[in-house]
């Protein structure tokens, strides 16, 4: 009882210190407000009805920005599914004073390419439908040249704005910008005039871009087993009968004008909200948002009819088919946000799963009863689901995964888990609240779920208030009425699945004009900012370093909350030593002399606290976090499991079972295979980190006494100590040596083993053949090794060239010739000194324009467009960004960690500062022409061989065919 206590004074602590400073701030302006809210989020209307939510946070001068829109998917008409989201891409693409250089010209040829599209759409005729679709391709072509590459994305990008980027959901679509404060103004005048008109400039070339997007979401299994519990729990309800990407023959068959009334339908003042949190003034925010967006009109907006659907009365089962692992998806249908049952289903997710103490934490993960299983509520405006999920192991049906699951709901009904564990999950809800805090795009996304689902902003601030009063036996009540019989379960199988791609449409490449500006452009560009100060990290006064028995302890403060992070750091990892990283793999199943392995995470969640272990190619890591109050009783517990692990072969024999699995999983998943299997192959060759593992032999025949000697010589072994909390250095080393009694004499760690980067003398091209719609290719080029003078120019090439929605590469390859939805090429900087840089490139695109995309793609590595205007863009987004992010809590340490790695003992961001404000264009062209132009490739592809023309593949240089054995090792 008394550490619950202990925690509940600390939460209170902490709530109360967040919102001292600004509770009593007096402001011009008539906000709403809620009293004892720890995030002070100001709330105002404007008379159109536009709601604002203000959140003010110093702790960088940045401000997370999103503009909500409630029109989501749930409101497309059937018949044009989709429609929300073609919406969210067209905003991007300017407005009739944005993106244009002669907007009466080009609207004529905008309202005959409209028309077109709707002959098009009434079309049956295969002939005449294509005759017109050419007629649009030649009619686009045409507009384009009037049209100006996306203005709205440089503006923007030029004022330092980081994340730009938007979505469509079920109920809202989401625009995001992260910008530098000091240019709320400038950011708030171009989306005053964005949210205001609608242009669908360049639409057939972004249409293709959606349907990349759609043959993409093909590929994905897991999507369509999320899917089918949607569409068996809500038969009748948009959520469940329209997804949010649309059917594909609506997708090829778009009519401008539904667009344009959605558009007029649903934004307007009275039906979205700007949610602000970071670094701002209230009221000159709102004095610019009244000048920016004052004048917008309000209108009725239709409400949404909500469908009825019945509960269901016994399960229904889903099936879908495809080449990833098996696995499933189990849901149960509630109300929605901000109902009792939206709370009851919250409370009963984290009894189930909290990564730490929950029934399917403990009875099917830890305990080894599945490869791995857990829930999640998906909480909506008009219904919540409740998820579960889970993947088998070896031998075992998706049916048994399903049986086992409904086994824990059923501990639920009875009432069968410890008292103490639901103050604990209100105890875990709090301080991860309060976590949150610390995060501007936490706190905007609060305001998210107050305007979308209609929430009162004083019920979401007392949410854990309200659910605190529910008792055990309110829960047990609950749970035996509403999770009966009433659940889908949608099983993913293996077999062919029976999905399609949209197929290409013959489209001309349009005109990129990257040198015009349009008088908007022009205009706003003449509104001065003032600059901030750029904040870069002395690690030598920031970090405070002392020796505990001759280890290095390095302390950093927290000046937020009292929140503690204690690292023991190993400079070893699985390259060198496997079997420790085994081992580290293995302690978690484990118990001690005094604890079983289900008492070790009861008793850390119990007092707040977090234990783990991680062991990664080139170091281990086993950290605790939790409340400082409790670091004590954290360290003592963390110091005893290290000491008195005890062995269990049974554990270990299902854990090898496991690893084997999960490797055979990986063998089916198109990321493993071409991001790591592939991408390592292309790098090392066939000695690499991720082949280079214990093999099935070497893991059955392990002494598990072995490992758990290499988890007690943990602490006997070189290493480092990071603590990060608000108690003073001193008094943080003196808790740390009362636990970690280590004699001086530490043994040295073996000489890490290091791998040999492949030259790329010459195109290569690696292939693995996938049952997938769409090919991926990764392109890699060894640089030299690690030069700190390339560090500005490659940051700087990375904005203007390959990275973002206004680089080179975006325009050319998607915006220009819809020839992929992602495309990117970067400088990569290597993590260790010794290790080289890499131009890497990446293009996702359809099988039918893979001889396209690539030439698109080599012909940029070759010759770099060269464009003044977007280059000093570039330039000046890159130094916005580095004055307005700070470098702050835990992450000073980190930062200096990192650089410590490459030979630096200084903030690599202060010597970007200053170099890149003189890098010229022509150094940039030098940059290229010494880095990127000219060179060879080490290519990885991925894809299905029947879609291919491995004549490509092969015309790049030499073709490799590699079997999945090959490039996995096993």
């Amino acid at each position: 009882m008394k550490n619950k206590l202990l925690i509940l004074i600390a939460i209170a602590c902490i709530a109360s210190c967040t919102t001292k400073k600004q509770v009593t701030q007096q402001y011009e302006h008539d906000f709403e407000r809620v009293e004892g809210d720890p995030s002070n989020t100001l709330i105002y209307t404007l008379d159109n009805g536009l709601r604002v939510y203000l959140s003010v946070n110093e702790a960088e001068p940045r401000i997370q920005t999103l503009i909500a829109v409630k029109a989501g998917s749930k409101f497309d008409p059937s018949e044009t599914t989709g429609l929300a989201h073609y919406l969210e891409h067209m905003m991007f693409k300017g407005t009739h004073r944005i993106g244009t250089k002669d907007w009466e010209s080009e609207k004529v040829l905008l309202d005959e390419i409209a028309e077109t599209f709707e002959a098009h759409k009434e079309e049956s005729d295969s002939a005449r439908k294509n005759a017109l679709y050419a007629r649009i391709d030649s009619l686009s072509l045409e507009a384009s040249k009037f049209s100006i590459a996306n203005e709205y994305d440089k503006m923007i990008s030029s004022l330092g704005a980081k994340g730009t980027n938007a979505y469509t959901s079920n109920d809202e679509t989401v625009y995001i910008n992260d910008i530098p404060s000091n240019e709320l103004k400038k950011w708030l005048m171009v989306e005053g005039e964005r949210f205001q008109t609608l242009v669908l400039r360049l639409f057939h070339t972004e249409l293709e871009t959606v349907y990349e997007e759609f043959n993409r979401s093909q590929d994905s299994d897991r999507r369509w087993v999320y899917q089918g519990v949607l569409e068996g729990l809500l038969p009748n309800h948009p959520y469940g009968t329209q997804t949010t990407i649309g059917v594909g023959e609506h997708l090829k068959n778009p009519s401008m004008y539904n667009i344009h009334e959605y558009f007029n339908t649903y934004y307007v003042p009275n039906n979205i909200a700007i949610c602000l949190s970071g670094d701002l003034d209230p009221d000159a925010t709102i004095d610019w948002i009244e000048q920016y967006f004052g004048d917008w009109q309000a209108q009725d907006v239709p409400e949404f009819q909500m469908p009825r659907d019945e509960d269901l009365k016994e399960p229904i089962v889903k099936e879908t088919f495809g080449p990833q692992q098996e696995m499933l998806y189990m849901g149960f249908k509630f109300d929605g946000a901000g109902t009792k049952e939206s709370q009851m289903v919250s409370l009963i997710d984290m009894l189930l799963t909290n990564s730490q103490a929950g029934l399917i934490d403990i009875n099917l993960n830890l305990k080894q009863k599945v490869l791995s299983a857990g829930s999640f509520p998906s909480v909506m405006k008009d219904h919540s689901i409740h998820f579960m999920y889970g993947i088998p192991k070896e031998g075992q049906t998706l049916e048994e995964v399903k049986d086992l699951l409904l086994a824990e709901i059923e501990k639920i009904k009875a009432g069968d888990f410890d008292d103490w564990l639901l103050e604990a999950v209100i105890n875990d809800l709090k301080l991860s609240r309060i976590q949150g805090l610390e995060s501007n795009r936490n706190r905007a996304f609060t305001m998210i779920d107050a305007f979308i689902n209609d929430l009162e902003f004083a019920d979401l601030v007392f949410e854990l208030d309200s659910m605190a009063a529910i008792t055990k036996e309110d829960i047990i009540d609950f749970a035996n009425q509403y999770y009966t019989d009433n659940y889908v379960v949608s099983y993913k199988r293996m077999g062919e699945s029976d999905r399609h791609s949209v197929p290409k449409p013959q489209i001309t490449a349009v005109e990129v004009d990257r040198e015009s500006q349009s008088d908007f452009y022009a205009a706003f560009d003449t509104v001065r900012s003032a600059r901030l100060t750029p904040k870069f990290v002395d690690y030598e006064s920031s970090i405070s370093v002392s020796s505990l028995n001759d280890i290095e302890l390095s302390y950093v403060q927290n000046e937020n909350n009292q929140i503690f992070e204690l690292y023991y750091i190993f400079d070893i990892g699985s390259n060198t030593d496997k079997e420790l990283a085994l081992a580290i793999q293995y302690l978690p199943y484990l118990g001690t002399s005094k604890y079983s392995a289900e008492e070790l995470q009861k008793e850390f969640y119990r007092y707040g606290l977090e234990f783990g272990v991680n062991a990664g190619s080139d170091q281990v890591f086993v950290f605790l976090t939790g409340l400082e109050d409790n670091l004590d009783k954290g360290i003592e517990l963390f110091e005893h499991v290290l000491a008195n692990a005890q062995a269990d072969s049974l554990v270990y024999r299902e854990l090898v079972n496991d690893i084997l699995k999960s490797r055979l999983n990986a063998k089916l998943d198109k990321g493993t295979i071409l991001g790591k299997g592939l991408g390592a192959y292309a790098k090392y060759g066939a000695d690499n980190p991720f082949t280079d593992r214990l093999s099935t032999e070497e893991l059955e025949s392990m002494d598990v006494d072995k490992l758990i000697a290499k988890i007690k010589e943990l602490s006997t072994s070189e290493h480092r100590i990071f603590y990060y909390g608000q108690m003073t250095a001193a008094d943080a080393k003196v808790i740390i040596a009362k636990h970690h009694t280590n004699s001086s004499d530490l043994t040295p760690l073996p000489e890490k083993k290091e791998y040999l980067e492949l030259t790329t003398s010459e195109n290569k091209v690696f292939y693995t053949p996938y049952d997938m719609q769409q090919v991926e290719l990764l392109f890699l080029s060894k640089d030299e090794v690690f030069n700190p003078e390339l560090l500005a120019s490659s940051r700087l090439f990375n904005e203007y060239f390959g990275a973002g929605l206004s680089s080179i590469v975006f325009q050319e390859i998607r915006e220009k010739k819809a020839l992929a939805y992602s495309a990117y090429s970067y400088m990569a900087s290597p993590s260790n000194k010794d290790k080289s840089h890499y131009l890497n490139a990446y293009v996702g695109t359809q099988a039918d324009k893979l001889s396209d995309a690539t030439a698109a793609m080599f012909e940029l590595m070759n010759n770099m467009p060269e464009a003044e205007m977007q280059f000093n863009a570039a330039k000046e987004a890159v130094i916005k960004k580095l004055e307005s992010t700070w470098t702050t809590g835990s992450s000073v340490y980190w930062e200096y960690e990192s650089a410590r790695d490459l030979g630096l003992d200084y903030d690599v961001n202060r010597r970007i500062y200053e170099e890149v404000k003189n890098i010229t264009l022509d150094d940039l062209k030098a940059f290229f022409d010494g880095h990127v132009k000219g060179k060879s490739y080490h290519i990885c592809v991925i894809g299905k061989k029947e879609n291919i023309d491995l004549d490509v593949l092969r015309s790049m240089g030499e073709f490799q065919e590699l079997s999945l054995e090959e490039i996995f090792g096993y």
